[in-house]
């Protein structure tokens, strides 16, 4: 047995105590203030999405369907593919339980008197264990059909057993009773919902929304028919909530809708509140086809699988999000800042309100200096908020490095480092977690340093055990420092030193959070599901929540958009008003604005052609260039030289362009001992507007063998 490590990327707005007002006034029934027990204690408190799953020294697991409960007073982890599953007392600290009888693919499970039972989607088999942490499971039945795609059997309070089930495009989510100890359908199926696209926004599949194709055999549509997938039940306060996903892992908009009922039978009525676990911003995306669970408290958490990607193949992680029940049997999630550091379950009460840290992101769009950078993967990739970009070093040698400018000093709480996979031998597939383990894994070093110059190490992982593609530190004190160094120490499978993002967290005391009171929302007359918003910018801000909801209390939904005033929604449901808020926050450090025209320069570009033995004399065309030279000039330098000029006729122009000078170069204007120019011209004058401001000139150097063309910027 060995430990998962949960690491990940979530953050939950609880310190800004305006938005939270008009986003969760609703007053959560997800668990009651009475019982509240604190489950964690010590450090580390908090977790950040997306969360790694690794077994001991094994390849990082798939995050694939996952499925929470407790048994015992034990959380259990289940996920697509394993054969086996995790434990664990408070939700942070996991054993692993190889289990070879265990059904694999998607699977449901549930406690039933006494045991577990467990089954997988398009099987018959059915299996039970009546002690999980031994990993001993035999079979215990059989279903009639082995088309319950996306099986989920739910057991309720009265011990009646059902089975969930529905993954398509075009087909519906169904129902039926089953006997608790044959496992054989009791009654008739009954069709519950299909997918409506017209109807409901975030079902959409717009290829606009498209991250990564899983179907390469055509292109995708504009818009296509949405899957549904991955039914789960909740029952809460006497009401059954039918979880559903839609649209597909490899859309941005993935997410999960609920539909309610009293009966477990249904009728099942769509919450106009949907969806449930929206984000398409920030670095960890989507959130669809997971479990919802209550903790021991209580209190409701969603577990999701999210989209990942690594050297050029898609797949899937997993994300937590708190959840809740409002007082009118609205059930809804937080997902604003949902990919900072939050808090784990059983530490806060009301984690849906008050699971935000307050830790800022320090570190987005932030200046980066790195030891190299192989090909075009930039730096600033490094700090874009985005999974599917990654800065690369030209090699996988230690000494590689990068360095983020924070811009002045900073209250450092957490860091996240997002490594990719670029040029390993042994590329991340879909799977995870096939290729043979290792006994060392990527390794690095994070420093911090006021000056850039004097460092002090605060996270050595130097001779790093496990795959962890996302680890997390929370640091058990608060450090002030300006810049922040990530040093490679080791890349393993010959890959090269690569990072998604390297994302710092703190400044809670500096943060800021300020109501946007002039904005403007139209909703499009001909697609409902659509709306603009356009806003008055916050001076400083790092950028904004976009909260809706149908309900001016109920602003269950939202979207982050950073470093803009602008915003296009697509998520809406059709029939139903909306009610918008937007809200700035700011981590109280200023973004870097790269001035190109000073780092990488701005100008025009010259070329020197020499006649062609074909084509001689001053008449050359485009076609026929002879001996060719091609300069780009750029702000600030001010001499060009063309070397290696031997005697011929010359054309310099501006390229593609019209031409500056044409001319004969004899031996006695190119060779020559004496430094003063042989030929001198001038070419045009240079200026801005109407203002001349200089000229440009050429002349003619010789020297012992050949001579050279300098061609000069001259400004007054």
């Amino acid at each position: 047995m060995s430990k998962i490590y949960f690491k990940a990327v979530m953050l939950l707005v609880a310190g800004c105590a305006m938005a939270m007002t008009a986003c969760q006034s609703g007053a959560s029934q997800s668990g009651s203030s009475a019982d509240f027990t604190v489950q964690i204690t010590d450090s580390p408190l908090t977790f950040c999405n997306p969360i790694d799953l690794v077994v001991g020294s094994e390849r990082a697991r798939r995050g694939g369907e996952p499925v929470v409960l407790i048994y015992e007073d034990d959380y259990y982890l289940f996920v697509t593919g394993s054969r086996g599953y995790w434990y664990s007392a408070n939700m942070r600290d996991w054993t692993y339980v190889d289990a070879p009888g265990f059904p694999g693919g998607v699977v449901s499970v549930i406690v039933m008197d006494g045991k577990m039972y467990a089954c997988s989607m398009n099987s018959k088999g059915v299996f039970s264990c009546d002690d999980p942490k031994s990993g001993v499971w035999v079979p215990a039945g059989t279903f009639d059909s082995d088309r319950y795609g996306d099986a989920n059997m739910y057991l309720d309070e009265d011990g009646r057993l059902y089975m969930y089930y529905g993954w398509s495009q075009i087909m519906s989510f169904k129902v039926v009773e089953l006997d608790p100890k044959t496992f054989k359908e009791i009654g008739e199926t009954k069709v519950l919902f299909f997918g409506d696209k017209d109807k409901h926004g975030f079902e959409r599949r717009r290829a606009d929304d498209l991250i990564f194709p899983y179907f390469n055999h055509r292109e995708y549509f504009p818009e296509e028919y949405p899957w549904i997938e991955g039914p789960w039940v909740t029952k809460h306060n006497g009401k059954y909530y039918l979880q559903y996903a839609a649209i597909g892992l490899e859309f941005l908009s993935y997410s999960h809708g609920v539909y309610v009922a009293d009966n477990p039978m249904g009728p099942f009525v769509y919450s106009e509140h949907n969806p449930l676990t929206f984000k398409t911003t920030g670095f960890a995306v989507g959130g669809g086809h997971g479990s919802t669970f209550h903790d021991k408290n209580g209190q409701l958490w969603t577990i999701c699988m999210i989209p990942a990607y690594y050297g050029g193949n898609g797949g899937s992680e997993i994300a937590m999000f708190p959840t809740a029940v409002d007082k009118d049997g609205v059930m809804y999630s937080n997902t604003a800042f949902g990919d900072y550091p939050q808090y784990y379950p059983g530490v806060k009460e009301n984690a849906v309100d008050n699971n935000f840290t307050g830790w800022m992101l320090l570190s987005q769009k932030k200046r980066v200096e790195v030891s190299s950078t192989l090909e075009n993967y930039r730096a600033s990739n490094a700090v874009d908020e985005n999974f599917m970009t990654f800065w690369c070093a030209e090699t996988g040698d230690a000494g590689e490095y990068m360095t983020i400018d924070l811009g002045k000093e900073c209250d450092i709480y957490a860091l996240q480092v997002n490594f990719d996979r670029h040029g390993a031998s042994v590329p991340v597939g879909r799977g995870f977690g096939a290729a043979a383990a290792l006994d060392r894994y990527q390794s690095y070093t994070i420093s911090v340093s006021n000056d850039n110059q004097n460092w002090s190490t605060i996270v050595d992982k130097s001779d790093n055990k496990q795959d962890l593609r996302h680890p997390y530190t929370e640091l058990q004190e608060p450090v002030k420092a300006r810049y922040v160094k990530l040093t490679n120490v080791f890349t393993h499978d010959e890959g090269k030193f690569a990072v998604k993002d390297f994302r710092i967290f703190g400044n809670p005391a500096q943060a800021k959070f300020t109501a946007v009171k002039d904005f403007k929302v139209v909703r499009d007359p001909q697609d409902r599901r659509d709306a603009s918003l356009l806003w008055t910018p916050v001076e400083g801000a790092d950028g904004y929540v976009v909260r809706y909801g149908i309900e001016p209390n109920k602003l269950y939904n939202n979207y982050m958009v950073y470093d803009a005033y602008s915003l296009t929604i697509h998520s809406l449901n059709w029939d139903p008003e909306y009610y918008f808020s937007v809200e700035a926050f700011d981590s109280g450090t200023d973004y870097y604005r790269e001035r190109t025209e000073a780092t990488m320069g701005r100008g025009a570009e010259i070329e020197l052609v020499k006649a062609s033995a074909t084509r001689p004399g001053p008449g050359m065309g485009f076609g026929a260039m002879g001996e060719m030279t091609r300069k780009m000039t750029s702000e600030g330098v001010t001499e060009y030289v063309f070397d290696n000029i031997t005697p011929g006729s010359y054309t310099l122009r501006h390229t593609f362009g019209p031409v500056l000078w044409r001319g004969e170069l004899t031996d006695a204007q190119l060779i020559g001992s004496s430094s003063q120019p042989t030929v001198t011209e001038f070419l045009t004058e240079l200026g801005t507007g109407t203002e001349v401001l200089g000229a440009m000139n050429l002349k003619v150097i010789p020297g012992e063998k050949e001579g050279k063309i300098v061609v000069t910027f001259d400004y007054e």
